[in-house]
């Protein structure tokens, strides 16, 4: 008989995590919501408690039953969508290079994106083009081999963290005529020559 209970450490890691959203969420979601601003502060504590890196990263995807990133979700968004958001949105980029690259782009690229508990960092995946939307099979974006090194060229808009992420995943096309099979992910490192954000 399948049992649809949570386990007692499930129901541990989501009581925390409410208890984060409820301390640490809640009480200044009004306040980022009105000045626009990211709540690095909330995202910095964040990491120092252990919500908001690759060990946790680890813990919520490694239960082996795939309701944790869904109980961790639920309980961050009731403190707030747009803070919840902040916190999971490197998860995109992170998905990717987890997906997508070998061993040593993992480890290196993937606790680049979340950075330290001292020092958190963003990662953002860029797929949504101005003309495109995120319909990848419009997409404009161009990644062509020139003297041993990849040179993409395109535009992105509405990133998730793309305006202040410290590790980009962009998505390009590398042979447009195969359409959506014919792109690729890269990881544009921080101070990439070129990469503006904005």
């Amino acid at each position: 008989m399948i049992s649809f209970e949570l386990s007692d450490e499930q129901k541990e890691i989501r009581d925390w995590v409410h208890s984060f959203a409820e301390k640490e969420i809640r009480p200044v979601a009004h306040q980022y919501d009105e000045s626009e601003e990211f709540p690095w502060p909330v995202v910095k504590k964040a990491a120092e408690v252990g919500l908001y890196g690759t060990e946790f990263l680890q813990q919520t995807y490694g239960d082996g039953t795939g309701i944790m990133p869904a109980l961790v979700a639920e309980e961050l968004t009731w403190g707030c969508a747009g803070i919840a958001l902040a916190i999971q949105g490197t998860g995109l980029p992170v998905a990717a290079i987890f997906s997508q690259g070998t061993p040593d782009q993992i480890s290196t690229w993937i606790p680049a994106c979340f950075g330290t508990p001292d020092k958190p960092a963003l990662g953002a995946f860029a797929v949504t083009e101005p003309d495109a939307g995120s319909d990848v099979s419009s997409m404009k974006t161009r990644a062509v081999r020139k003297n041993g090194q990849w040179v993409i060229n395109g535009q992105k808009v509405f990133i998730t963290n793309g305006g202040i992420a410290d590790v980009h995943v962009v998505v390009a096309a590398v042979e447009p005529e195969l359409g959506t099979r014919g792109q690729a992910s890269f990881v544009i490192p921080p101070g990439t020559k070129g990469l503006r954000m904005g």
